[in-house]
């Protein structure tokens, strides 16, 4: 039993800088899905806590789409700059296979829980096309930005292969058909968000933005391909990514930061391009902008600190999957939250809720996430 669980913090062949953004990623989506329980709090912490989920999620975003663009850019190497439908299936296979059971036992699970609460056409959740030119239903909330990951593994490899066939010598391309697949996919979902955003989508205020622009799966994948120009960048300019890591990263905190911070400001007065298109894009651009120190981050010799941040950093898909319908709401329609409590009182239960996050992430994670993603090597 015990052996099962050290996996969580196996530090071997992991980047820690990778795994500590990974960790700060999934604090702050858990952060911004308990927001309502810190109602309670002093001010200063609930005006920190603003805006917390929204970075959370687009920080996986851009990390996601480096880790798996730094896999799908090997592939396209090794098979002498193009893909084969061999190459395409394996990469699908290991990514399905690292996600998709996961979801499935999730979903199933809120059916199970909200059953009569279930919203119609239950079916595109299976397929992943619940959010996919549509606000979302509020069931599974969390699934939208899983509709995004899952579309850009479908449609990467695809794009990358025929843009390989097509325009290359022979049905060969070349390492720069990996930067301007990626480059394109963006300007197209780009295109697709202002056309959206233009004439399909009618909205007010902060929260209609959140749901109907941000989880819109079809005009947010550009956020994942950000992280394949860092890894292209990383691969062609090697040079330049590690002697400016540090600037870059300099520039990409500031300006993670400063751009969170006046979001809420740029969604009430500047709705339209600002809102929909500028301030993703810069922020995608800061957050990749911080992978060249990070990814230089191998190990670290405060293992102390290591090791609960990469075990956190481990079971964050199962984090992410629960902490909020399944947790953090149930908790709230179970109780009568906050009335007559202390600021003590409230501290202790958020305290707690955190730690069953944490305890029923590792469950999943060392009985069913890790045994359902090793099976994957069968099929390697």
């Amino acid at each position: 039993m015990l052996k099962r669980f050290s996996a969580i913090f196996e530090t071997k062949d992991r980047v820690f800088g990778l795994d500590l953004l990974r960790f700060i990623a999934i604090i702050l989506v858990v952060m911004g899905h308990a927001r309502w329980m810190t109602d309670n709090f002093p001010k200063p912490i609930r005006i920190l806590l603003h805006g917390s989920g929204i970075l959370g999620v687009e920080l996986f975003f851009v990390l996601s789409g480096f880790l798996i663009g730094g896999i799908l850019l090997k592939q396209f190497e090794k098979n002498g700059y193009a893909l084969d439908l061999d190459a395409i299936k394996n990469f699908w296979v290991r990514r399905w296979f690292r996600t998709l059971p996961n979801y499935y036992l999730i979903l199933i699970v809120y059916i199970l829980v909200y059953f009569n609460d279930m919203p119609g056409r239950i079916w595109r959740y299976f397929f992943f096309v619940q959010s996919l030119w549509n606000t979302p239903a509020a069931f599974f909330d969390e699934s939208w930005s899983l509709c995004i990951e899952e579309i850009s593994y479908l449609l990467s490899p695809i794009v990358l292969a025929l843009s390989a066939y097509l325009f290359g010598k022979k049905g060969k391309g070349n390492l720069s058909f990996f930067l301007w697949v990626s480059i394109g996919l963006i300007a197209l979902t780009s295109i697709l968000r202002v056309i959206y955003c233009n004439y399909f989508l009618f909205f007010g205020p902060n929260e209609s933005w959140n749901n109907a622009v941000r989880e819109v799966a079809l005009i947010r994948l550009d956020a994942i391909y950000y992280g394949f120009i860092a890894v292209y960048i990383s691969r062609k300019y090697a040079g330049f990514w590690e002697n400016n890591k540090m600037t870059l990263f300099i520039i990409g905190t500031l300006g993670t930061l400063g751009l969170m911070a006046f979001q809420k400001h740029l969604v009430l007065n500047y709705p339209g391009m600002i809102s929909d298109l500028v301030f993703f894009t810069l922020l995608s651009i800061c957050i990749a902008c911080l992978l060249p120190y990070l990814s230089s981050i191998k190990t670290t010799k405060w293992q102390s600190m290591a090791k609960p941040i990469t075990g956190v950093s481990i079971i964050s898909y199962s984090f992410y999957l629960v902490n909020g319908g399944l947790i953090s709401i149930s908790l709230r329609q179970l109780s009568n939250w906050g009335e007559g409590w202390s600021v003590s009182e409230t501290g202790i239960i958020y305290v707690l809720y955190w730690i069953t996050c944490l305890v029923v992430s590792a469950l999943i994670f060392v009985f069913f996430e890790k045994p359902m993603t090793d099976l994957r090597n069968r099929f390697h």
